[in-house]
């Protein structure tokens, strides 16, 4: 009976201690569903006020609590810290909105509104500061920074003042200002005027904190270039002859000639044929019967004037009319224009005159001339150089090159366009409206091989679009030079070569991945190469390094691992990603990024961006 009992009691305690072991167990290496609520509270709280900014004197109070059994699952007095107050101090932050942009005639002004807003913690004051730059060099400009007080864009005389600084301003507060840009001696067509808008936090104990915008206003200008053409009969006019004279004016900026003016003094040794004064855009000339739509026609004496309609960008207008060469003229005298004369004077929008286009004097003597046509381009990015003509991309991206060509001869020519670069292929588009943005309409309209006829100094404006070959490397550098070449030029004995050029630069971003694996088992980390054994029973540790050491992004990434089930067992939900396990990643292919398929291990993300990197892991059994 002493034995029995001994064996009754050992056995009671043995259960006892197995019990308490596996409370043990559970306790310890399963987290309890009370823990992880809290644990859960705490990190949703933490997300939630991530993205918020708290007030500076704002108090931060926190307590922790503690819930526990004993070992036989007897709910236990719950404990408490003592509470921790934190008090939040100020920080200073700034922002004016995003950079803008704007064109304005030449010697004209522009207003920006932008509104300065504290994006800091607490009360604080702002400094304001504008500086500039013209590019190309040479052209000057006024900036001046006003207080919009009503907020409606416009500058309120008496009530809108210059000003350096914002008001004190409550966090979240904001001051609105009007910049206002004005081209003080007329910039040229394409001239860029940027301003950098500098705001200034006054609170610096968290270090300087600025925000920088820039204004750029871009010059539009009319740009007159004119052209004068005599026709004859033949090349020896006889006195009583009509010599006719077609003098064109090509408005070759992308702003208005506002008042143009035409006035020529009668070419030397001829008399005005009245019934012969005309206008139209450069072809099948109407005579003018009365002022309408023109303006007033005037010819006094051996000065003809015309009062024409407003020319607009890109327009043309020409204007003929022939001259009696007079009665009684010995071969060999002159025929030609006064200095100065013809002249086509133009204002801008605010009545500011342009310098006068005077075309080249053109002499004519009896004995006739022939003028000789000669050949010239200029090839120009329609944009800011080392910004338009700079791109970075993936492969497959596209790019736009907006330019222009301008015929430098001085008759009608036609040019070839070409490219050549390291990789990047261009397809050549005309920019039907010369905005330098490429539409659907413009897509339509086909590509081009050649710009078509372009007048003498006339302007084709066109868009190459380039492509990323799909492949290209990482860092890939590209150069690339547009060429257009003059197709007259060329048919000329022997050929004249005419050609003009520009170039851009493209940098390809692409992906590169590396994966990095070793296996851990005993406490050691053994990589390729290693020596390691590790005996039947032993659990080893997969670790994956997934880097991409690109400097483009990689989308749909998967990494997989093929499990020896020959030799080894796979631990189920074993598998991590950046050391988050169970019961956050498991094996089911539930989207959390890991799966386990029976025989592989796969991790997916949608995308890598550069340089980022990821650490799997997954354990097998040695059988």
């Amino acid at each position: 009976m002493i034995i029995k009992t001994i064996k009754n009691d050992d056995s009671k305690m043995e259960s006892k201690n197995m019990k308490h072991k596996q409370k043990l167990t559970k306790g310890g290496f399963k987290m309890k569903p009370i823990r992880f609520l809290i644990v859960a509270i705490t990190m949703f709280g933490m997300v939630a006020t991530a993205s918020a900014i708290t007030a500076a004197g704002t108090d931060i109070t926190n307590q922790a609590i503690g819930n526990y059994d004993d070992a036989n699952g007897n709910a236990m007095t719950q404990v408490q810290s003592l509470v921790v107050t934190t008090t939040v101090s100020q920080v200073a932050g700034v922002s004016q909105g995003g950079n803008q942009s704007q064109t304005i005639q030449s010697m004209t002004s522009t207003l920006y509104p932008v509104t300065v807003t504290n994006d800091g913690n607490g009360s604080d004051t702002f400094g304001l500061a504008a500086t500039g730059a013209v590019v190309p060099a040479g052209g000057t400009y006024n900036i001046e920074i006003y207080h919009d007080v009503d907020g409606e864009g416009d500058i309120d005389a008496g009530t809108d003042l210059v000003v350096s600084s914002t008001t004190a301003l409550a966090m979240a507060g904001t001051y609105d200002l009007l910049i206002k840009v004005t081209d003080v001696d007329g910039g040229a067509e394409g001239d860029v005027h940027t301003v950098t808008l500098t705001a200034t936090a006054g609170y610096t104990v968290n270090g300087t904190v600025t925000d920088v915008i820039t204004l750029v206003t871009t010059i539009q200008e009319a740009t007159i270039n004119g052209t004068t053409i005599i026709e004859t009969g033949d090349e020896t006019p006889a006195p009583g002859d009509a010599i006719t004279f077609i003098s064109c004016f090509d408005n070759d900026g992308t702003a208005t000639a506002y008042n143009p003016i035409y006035r020529t003094v009668m070419p030397s040794n001829t008399t005005l044929n009245l019934s012969s004064v005309s206008i139209d855009g450069g072809s099948n000339f109407l005579t003018i019967a009365t002022a309408a739509p023109y303006g007033d026609y005037h010819f006094r004496g051996d000065t003809l004037e015309l009062f024409l309609a407003d020319l607009d960008g890109a327009a043309t207008i020409c204007i003929q009319f022939d001259a009696i060469a007079d009665a009684g003229l010995a071969a060999g005298d002159p025929i030609d224009f006064p200095a100065n004369s013809p002249s086509f004077t133009y204002e801008n929008l605010a009545g500011d005159p342009y310098t006068p286009e005077y075309p080249d004097e053109t002499n004519f003597p009896a004995g006739g001339v022939d003028v000789a046509q000669t050949y010239g381009v200029a090839l120009a990015l329609l944009g800011t150089e080392g910004v338009d003509d700079v791109f970075v991309g993936d492969p497959g991206d596209t790019f736009e090159y907006a330019f222009t060509v301008t015929n430098g001869g001085n008759g009608s020519d036609n040019f070839d366009l070409s490219f050549a670069s390291t990789y990047v292929t261009w397809v050549f588009y005309v920019d039907l409206n010369d905005d330098g943005i490429l539409t659907q309409n413009e897509i339509d309209n086909l590509a081009v091989t050649e710009t078509g006829s372009l007048l003498a100094a006339g302007v084709g404006n066109f868009i190459a679009v380039g492509t990323i070959p799909v492949g290209t490397g990482d860092t890939s550098v590209d150069a690339t030079t547009f060429t257009a070449t003059s197709q007259g030029g060329a048919a000329e004995a022997p050929p004249v070569v005419a050609t003009g050029t520009d170039t851009a630069g493209t940098t390809c971003t692409a992906p590169t991945l590396t994966l990095l694996k070793s296996v851990t088992h005993g406490g050691t980390e053994y990589f390729n190469g290693d020596v390691n054994s590790a005996a039947p029973g032993v659990t080893l540790t997969y670790t994956i390094v997934v880097t991409n050491v690109g400097t483009g992004e990689a989308t749909t990434v998967v990494v997989s691992d093929a499990i020896d089930l020959v030799n080894t067992a796979y631990v189920l939900d074993s598998m991590t990603i950046d050391g988050d396990g169970d019961p956050t990643v498991d094996d089911d292919d539930d989207a959390d990024g890991a799966a386990y398929t029976g025989t592989d291990v796969v991790w997916s993300f949608p995308s890598m961006a550069a340089a980022a990197a990821h650490t799997l892991t997954f354990q097998v059994t040695v059988k």
